[in-house]
């Protein structure tokens, strides 16, 4: 994948973005950025400390 996406890859995030919910129409796309796989370098670490996240209580104050 180049540096800038293509317009068929913009247009299919939108459409999946519109489709979930998550971009009401007027709003854009700011940016579109490559996800890294793991930023820790370890997918057992990262696995594991989401493990760990998802088992807290999440209180809104």
């Amino acid at each position: 994948m180049s540096a800038h996406p293509s317009p068929q890859v913009v247009a299919a995030i939108t459409a999946a973005l519109v489709a979930g919910g998550y971009l009401q129409p007027g709003q854009r796309i700011a940016s579109i950025r490559r996800q890294q796989t793991a930023p820790s370098g370890n997918l057992w670490k990262r696995a594991g400390i989401i493990e760990n996240m998802r088992r807290r209580e999440l209180v809104k104050l």
